[in-house]
């Protein structure tokens, strides 16, 4: 049998059963109704007859002339009813039961009718559902066609073995033109693959160059010391601190370079909980007051922003965009900082400068790793703080937004979703750090 065949034979039998039920629903309900519509007429017509007197014991009987045959028969039936000692009454039943077997007849020929098209609804539905499995089918029925020759298989292997994932031009060809789906699979894969051996060996090119400078001042320093460092205090005590200063630069930055390393491996801890966004901006603003003076700083809060993440994930994205905003603006300008909810339903928070801001063609890479728009004026960084702070920001499921206009200063907006109670108030679970 085709797959065809069998898809369509499969949609009758679901849509069969379906029919059957549906006919059995509408057979009861129309019986039910018949009944009621008879009890109903034989109610009135005693009440009517009797008045109180129906709640009484009353006589019942049903007599038809058993030598007629069909609608005849149907007429001839009457109905007698009556209290025990009393007058008896009689219904003539035949012409309520022929009006009433009718208007039945009409209503069974119209639920036919929409059965009907329900059926042929419900068929085509089925079909539509199966054709995912229709087309699952017909390509295992094609790939248990194929037959592949030792040519083939030999084509293959020397093309698998001629790939090499660190040429750009990296493709697999082998001529078959039965293997044109695997080859695109391949070659899908490994266009996949060098973009992240591009981005690896970027990574470790970056990361090396930021270490270089660093080791270089520490080696020329300590060349002093071992020349002029013994006899001359002045000399030590410069090269010491120059050479704490850069010992510092340097664990900051494999501290961050570990950070980032364990964050892409998904090993870093993350433990969602609901979170007083505004609470948590609040004591940010209270400890960048007494840790920088040379700012003015200024909180605009709206109460009860919640949000649900890490707090402590969190806080270090607002403490990245704060310092930053500390480096790039002149002293004694004001920074601020805002909480609120927006139209969406985010919870944001926004750090805001008065610095030099940024270049309009810089703004599309500040996020990336290593990247500055201007390595001279660098000022200490390691150029992965934003990088860092948009990796906890994607972890929460939100995003940030930056506007920023030379010589006017730059705001960093983080978006995170709303605390929902409905859908977080559930036992915690710790996405726990898992092993390398």
């Amino acid at each position: 049998m085709s797959e065809n065949k069998r898809m369509h034979s499969i949609a009758r039998r679901v849509s069969r059963s379906f029919l059957l039920r549906v006919v059995f629903t509408l057979v009861v309900t129309n019986l039910v109704l018949l009944m009621t519509a008879l009890g109903w007429t034989a109610y009135t017509a005693e009440k009517a007859a009797l008045g109180e007197a129906w709640q009484a014991e009353l006589v019942r009987d049903i007599k038809a002339d058993t030598n007629l045959r069909s609608w005849d028969f149907i007429n001839s039936i009457e109905y007698t009813y009556g209290l025990k000692n009393g007058e008896a009454h009689s219904l003539d039943a035949g012409p309520i039961l022929t009006m009433a077997i009718r208007a039945m007849n009409a209503l069974l020929i119209a639920e036919a009718v929409l059965v009907f098209f329900q059926y042929r609804g419900f068929r085509r539905r089925t079909l539509y559902l199966l054709t995912p499995l229709r087309q699952i089918s017909q390509t295992a029925e094609e790939l248990s066609r194929v037959r592949f020759d030792e040519t083939a298989f030999h084509s293959l292997e020397d093309a698998i073995e001629n790939l090499s994932v660190q040429s750009p031009s990296a493709r697999l060809s082998t001529g078959q033109s039965e293997l044109s789906g695997l080859e695109n699979a391949v070659n899908n894969l490994i266009s996949r693959m060098h973009e992240a051996y591009k981005q690896q060996t970027r990574f470790v090119s970056d990361a090396s160059h930021e270490l270089r400078t660093p080791i270089a001042v520490i080696r020329g320093y300590a060349d002093l010391l071992s020349r002029w460092g013994k006899d001359d205090r002045k000399v030590m005590d410069e090269s010491v601190e120059a050479i704490k200063d850069e010992a510092d630069n340097m664990q900051r930055l494999v501290e961050q370079l570990l950070y980032l390393a364990r964050g892409d491996a998904g090993r870093t801890p993350f433990v969602p909980a609901k979170v007083n966004l505004s609470e948590l901006v609040k004591e940010a603003y209270e400890e960048y007051q007494l840790i920088n003076t040379n700012h003015s700083w200024k909180l605009r809060l709206d109460e009860g922003v919640y949000v649900y993440g890490d707090e402590a994930m969190l806080k270090q994205a607002l403490r990245i965009l704060a310092d930053n905003a500390i480096k790039f603006s002149p002293q004694n300008s004001t920074i601020t900082l805002r909480v609120f909810k927006d139209d969406k339903g985010f919870g944001c928070f926004w750090v805001q400068d008065n610095g030099e801001g940024i270049k309009q063609a810089d703004l599309s890479h500040i996020f990336e790793r290593f990247y500055r728009s201007d390595p001279a004026r660098s000022r200490g960084g390691t150029g992965l703080g934003l990088s860092i702070a948009k990796w906890i920001v994607d972890r929460h499921q939100g995003h940030i937004d930056v506007f920023s206009a030379e010589g006017l200063g730059t705001r960093f907006t983080v978006n995170l979703p709303n605390y929902n109670p409905a859908l977080h108030d559930q036992p915690a679970v710790v996405e726990k750090a898992t092993t390398a």
